[in-house]
Order: C-alpha cells, then sequence, then structure tokens
C-alpha cells in the first residue's frame, strides 16, 4: 500500500502539470498567425501515413507547436482518406489515386477562424520528383559522375532546399534564417519517359525557361539534375546533386 500511495504521489503531479500545459493560454501572435504544419501543402504518398500538426511561425526559426486542443476533420470525403479527429494523424491507402486532394480542417481551441491546409495524394511511379530536396556541397561530372567541388557563382548554385509540389509548382530557396530566402518559384512539367524537367519560373521575372536531365538513385533518395542549356553556376557535362530530406 506504501508503494502504490508513494506511486501516486509522483504520477499524479505530472498529469496535473501536463493538463495546465496544454490548456495554457495562446498569445495574440500565436493566435493570428496558427496554421496547419508543419508542411504546406500536405503531401502523403499513396499507402503511408502523415502528421497533421496546429503550429506558428517564430522569427528566424521553424514552426512551433500550439498548446491547445484541436479537432481534426476531412473535408470533402475521399475514399481511402482518413484523420484521427483527436491526434490529427492523417492515413492514406496505398489505392488512392495520384492527384487526389482534399482540405484538412482544425478547429484549434482559443482560435477563432478553422485552419486549413490543402492535401495532396502522389504516387512515386507517376511523378518520383514529389519531395523536399536538399544539395550537396559537390556536382557529379562527366560518364563516371566524379564528384567535384560545386561553384557558387549563380543563384542557383547558392540554393539550398528544392521543392517539387504534387500540383506541378516548385521552389528553390536559400534555406531559413538570416540569409534565406526564395531564390526561384514557379510550375514545371516532366517527362518520365524522357526522363526530363521543364522549369517554368514565375520568379524572379523575366528568368527564362529552362530544361533539364534528371537521373534518380539510391531507391528514389538522390536526384541529379543536368541542365540542357548552359546554366550558370554548374560546369558543362556537371548534374547537380540532390539528396532527400
Amino acid at each position: 500500500m506504501k508503494n502504490w500511495t508513494r506511486f501516486f504521489a509522483y504520477v499524479v503531479p505530472v498529469i496535473v502539470v501536463a493538463v495546465a500545459c496544454l490548456a495554457q493560454k495562446l498569445n495574440k501572435w500565436e493566435i493570428q498567425n496558427a496554421q496547419i504544419g508543419p508542411d504546406l501543402p500536405i503531401e502523403v504518398r499513396a499507402g503511408s501515413s502523415y502528421q497533421a500538426q496546429a503550429m506558428y511561425p517564430v522569427a528566424d526559426g521553424p514552426l512551433l507547436p500550439l498548446h491547445a486542443a484541436v479537432t481534426w476533420s476531412i473535408a470533402p470525403a475521399v475514399k481511402g482518406i482518413s484523420i484521427d479527429a483527436k491526434s490529427g494523424k492523417i492515413s492514406v491507402d496505398a489505392g488512392v489515386p495520384h492527384g487526389a486532394t482534399t482540405t484538412v480542417r482544425a478547429s484549434v481551441s482559443q482560435v477563432p477562424r478553422k485552419l486549413e491546409a490543402k492535401l495532396f495524394v502522389y504516387r512515386t511511379e507517376e511523378n518520383p520528383l514529389v519531395a523536399h530536396w536538399y544539395i550537396d556541397e559537390k556536382v557529379a561530372c562527366g560518364k563516371t559522375g566524379e564528384m567535384k567541388v560545386r561553384e557558387q557563382s549563380g543563384a542557383l548554385a547558392r540554393a539550398i532546399d528544392w521543392t517539387f509540389q504534387v500540383d506541378r509548382q516548385f521552389w528553390i530557396s536559400k534555406g531559413m534564417g538570416i540569409g534565406g530566402g526564395t531564390v526561384m518559384y514557379g510550375s514545371y512539367e516532366y517527362d518520365i519517359g524522357k526522363t526530363q524537367i521543364k522549369l517554368l519560373p514565375k520568379w524572379p521575372q523575366g528568368k527564362p525557361t529552362s530544361s533539364w536531365k534528371y537521373v534518380l538513385a539510391d531507391d528514389g533518395k538522390k536526384l541529379l539534375l543536368q541542365p540542357l542549356e548552359p546554366e550558370n553556376g554548374i560546369s558543362p557535362g556537371c548534374s547537380f546533386v540532390l539528396h532527400q530530406r
């Protein structure tokens, strides 16, 4: 009996503290900037799952979780896509087609508006480029793929992150934090048969369209992009090497 008394003496205060943390009052910034994260839009591979969260941004840093009660839902309903109303875990059946889309909704206590995020389903056999990628410090050159130090001239060479989305939008950035920011964004077209991709920039304005040859390696975890026209920041015959995050 003494052991149980000691057990409850330790556990009960911990539970009280945990509930108090979850119920803590949100500040004005968190309420005004609350969003669904950690990715926008949400992209889930068919046959896998994704953990959605209610979050808020901080200056020069990542999104942080909101400490508030959340109720999750999806609308319109799509066969094979479900979400746990309490945890926010999204499950997508293996048979859901590429490009299927719906909207994830979150009702958050203390936040007067309902949070929303677009959800897209993808299949790697339909589009193997969909992912967040980070660029290697070296480039692969020649038929042997010799790794050489990457030149730092040109915006693309200085970029860190490349993202290809299901809705055929792409983003290239210098990462987060001081000195970060978007280098280029727009839409893209791809041809699986020819293993080619075309970037159609929307920003910077006036940036010309560029065509690239791509090669996937390491079970799709590595992407080699070689420009089909001369490209600033990379030597002729060389490819940017990107790794999936």
